[in-house]
């Protein structure tokens, strides 16, 4: 039995699962926000939008929960291969 502590590494390789899939789903749904956004705010004025920092930070910001997920899925697998010793 193992101690209060200690987790299985079962649940790492469960969680990094998880977070992968929910990183991809973020990652479409930026991708479709990104889209919406750039079609009403840039409308042909790419050179303008791309000189304006507050229009780059609005297109960056629907990416942010998949790149959080993506860390705490490495996280997770990294937890899970030093629990397994093992090595891809």
């Amino acid at each position: 039995m193992a101690a209060s502590g200690e987790k299985n590494p079962k649940e790492y390789l469960i969680k990094a699962k998880v977070y992968n899939f929910a990183s991809l789903v973020f990652v479409l749904i930026g991708v479709l926000v990104f889209c919406v956004m750039y079609i009403k705010n840039v409308d042909g004025r790419l050179w303008e939008a791309l000189k304006d920092p507050f229009t780059i930070s609005i297109f960056l910001v629907p990416f942010i929960p998949a790149a959080l997920l993506s860390l705490l899925a490495d996280r997770a697998d990294k937890k899970y291969r030093s629990l397994t010793n093992t090595n891809k």
